[in-house]
């Protein structure tokens, strides 16, 4: 098979993959998760009914908000972002945050996220349009001092990542096939700088 066609091949298998644990993480979260809620408010209220049952009832209510505990794990392990839980915006914060506070900030990079977007996209554009920004933002170079990621749009939507070094070609290049493959436009501009452009038209 010809390595483009394996690469396109992979990309949709990718894409298709989020898609899929982002429907598992739902229905645990959604589905799940208020049958388990529903189940501990009866058993309060059983409780309340036969205070003679109450030690027993206790032990269940501790098992079951074991089980919640878990459920929310595994809820956001399946999760393949954090867009779905905090919003594109709060997602791209903490993204930036992260950023500077591991070792690259040995490096002195320094992040600014200029958000001015009103524009409300679909769950799986968002979260696409999420993981195409940290893989720009990945793909930058150790000689990087200043990453700057502007997003804006009130129908459409527009992401710019743009630094002050060179970029890692593969990286970007897999990052560019995936953002095709979920429905976004990946540019890559270098003169002076490095400008990555990401779009998403309704």
């Amino acid at each position: 098979m010809p390595k483009d066609s394996c690469a396109e091949e992979l990309a949709v298998e990718c894409v298709r993959g989020r898609l899929e644990l982002r429907r598992a993480a739902q229905v645990l979260h959604d589905d799940v998760g208020s049958l388990l809620a529903v189940a501990g408010l009866r058993l309060q209220l059983l409780r309340m009914d036969f205070p003679e049952i109450t030690t027993r009832a206790a032990e269940v209510s501790e098992a079951l908000d074991g089980v919640m505990e878990h459920l929310r794990v595994l809820s956001r392990r399946l999760e393949p972002s954090p867009v779905r839980r905090t919003g594109l915006k709060n997602a791209l914060l903490d993204l930036a945050e992260s950023r500077m506070v591991s070792g690259d900030a040995g490096h002195g990079v320094s992040i600014v996220l200029r958000y001015t977007a009103t524009a409300t996209l679909p769950p799986e554009i968002a979260d696409a349009m999420y993981h195409a920004i940290a893989s720009a933002v990945a793909a930058a170079g150790k000689d990087v001092r200043r990453i700057t990621i502007a997003v804006s749009g009130s129908r459409a939507m527009a992401a710019r990542v743009s630094h002050d070094g060179k970029y890692q070609g593969r990286a970007v290049a897999a990052a560019a096939l995936l953002a095709r493959h979920a429905g976004l436009t990946f540019e890559v501009a270098t003169e002076k700088s490095t400008i990555v452009s990401i779009r998403y038209a309704i």
